[in-house]
């Protein structure tokens, strides 16, 4: 996943703009690191043990390609920061993450800023190609149909309403619901953020089918609040995707009464997360 998501990164750095290519590189990768060090760092304080960040190499990723192209420095390191601290503090019980770190990082930050772009996944036909070949892979080698098509469905249904509602007529909408479903941004949502091992993972099949279920209609949900209220900044998908972490996580864990700041899990199952 890191390897796929490095190359992704590195690819859409010099298509999306060729001429700041390489200072939009630079900037991701030091997301990237600035999210190990702090990972590392705070596991070595913790549990006084080093070990492999690969899940903060995942979640750095996701990150730089998600969020805005070439941040400002303390853009820089707040996401990686805020970021490491949901993953190290935020938690049902032990082994379960409250929030997706990144997306948490993305919509913390998103009330300063326009923190997410999906400037990472703006890819051409062949981009779009690529992604879409790898990312039924990962959903066959991670058995996460079950979420990620309820989600699609979920999704397609409530968006349809919420154009409809807006005026958009019964014709015109299966152009603007192709435009809206069939792109980057959304292949890569349902096969890399929204499957995320410890955020949903529950203990039945149907369980994981409602999360995907709960997350296309916040999304949707999501778009429509901002549409009424105005408010600035915030990404539908990314806030529905933690509105969908936390209720699915509520409704359906063992342990969903318990404190949700609890201590984190060892740097041993730490270094095996995806996020």
């Amino acid at each position: 996943m890191a390897v796929y998501l490095a190359a992704i990164f590195i690819y859409a750095s010099f298509a999306f703009n060729p001429q700041a290519g390489l200072s939009t590189l630079v900037k991701g990768f030091i997301i990237v690191i600035l999210y190990a060090c702090f990972d590392l760092l705070w596991t070595f304080i913790r549990d006084k043990v080093w070990y492999f960040p690969l899940s903060s190499f995942i979640s750095g990723f996701v990150i730089a390609i998600v969020s805005i192209p070439n941040p400002p420095l303390y853009v820089l390191i707040l996401l990686p920061l805020l970021a490491v601290f949901s993953k190290q503090l935020l938690h049902f019980g032990k082994m379960r993450h409250v929030f997706n770190p990144a997306s948490f990082a993305m919509v913390v930050m998103s009330f300063f800023l326009p923190a997410v772009s999906w400037w990472g996944t703006s890819w051409d036909i062949i981009g779009l190609v690529v992604i879409s070949i790898f990312g039924l892979f990962i959903l066959w080698r991670q058995e996460r149909w079950h979420v990620t098509i309820p989600f699609l469905f979920s999704y397609t249904i409530c968006l349809s309403l919420f154009l409809l509602l807006t005026g958009i007529t019964s014709d015109q909408l299966p152009n603007i619901l192709n435009a809206e479903l069939v792109n980057g941004t959304v292949l890569f949502f349902s096969t890399v953020m929204l499957i995320e091992p410890l955020t949903s993972t529950f203990p039945t099949h149907k369980q994981r089918t409602v999360y995907g279920i709960l997350v296309g209609f916040f999304s949707v949900a999501v778009m429509y609040i901002l549409k009424l209220t105005g408010l600035p900044h915030q990404d539908p998908l990314v806030v529905g995707l933690l509105l969908g972490n936390l209720t699915a996580g509520l409704l359906f864990l063992p342990n969903r009464k318990k404190a949700m700041i609890k201590p984190p899990m060892t740097a041993t199952n730490n270094n095996e997360l995806h996020g």
